[in-house]
């Protein structure tokens, strides 16, 4: 098999592939479930020992939005997402990080206060362009 990618480009990709898990809030196995792939081959990626294959660069685009040239180039290890889907990303995020803490808490809001915090959520996150694991935190037992 030819290698395609050198060890500092799948080493680099690691690295950006880390950063776009982090900023999902997702785990590694939570990453290998959604990609439909095994938890092993997604920490071999994230650790840069195996170059990552073109079906798993088109899921994390279709998935999560994600820009496949940063992922595969990127300079900034930042995640690059659609521009035009920056925003769904954004409320995606939002929306699991309240249903998360919601089960983890054992608390329940009606639909109409739950919707107001993802939105306030949203716009907190919008603002300062990524997901705040204290700010959710804090909107949350305001909310409660």
């Amino acid at each position: 098999m030819v290698a395609l990618a050198t060890r500092e480009d799948n080493r680099r990709l690691g690295v950006r592939l880390a950063s776009l898990r982090t900023r999902l809030d997702k785990t590694q196995i939570e990453m290998a479930q959604a990609l439909k792939i095994a938890p092993r081959t997604y920490q071999n990626y994230e650790r840069g020992e195996r170059e990552i294959a073109s079906s798993t660069v088109r899921d994390l685009h279709r998935l999560f939005d994600v820009e496949p040239l940063w992922l595969l180039d990127g300079q900034d290890d930042a995640p690059a997402f659609r521009r035009d889907n920056r925003d769904l990303t954004l409320m995606r995020i939002a929306i699991e990080e309240v249903e998360k803490k919601l089960v983890k808490a054992r608390k329940t809001l009606t639909p109409a206060k739950k919707a107001d915090l993802i939105l306030l959520i949203y716009r907190h996150f919008a603002a300062q362009d990524g997901s705040d694991d204290t700010f959710v935190d804090q909107a949350l037992r305001l909310a409660a």
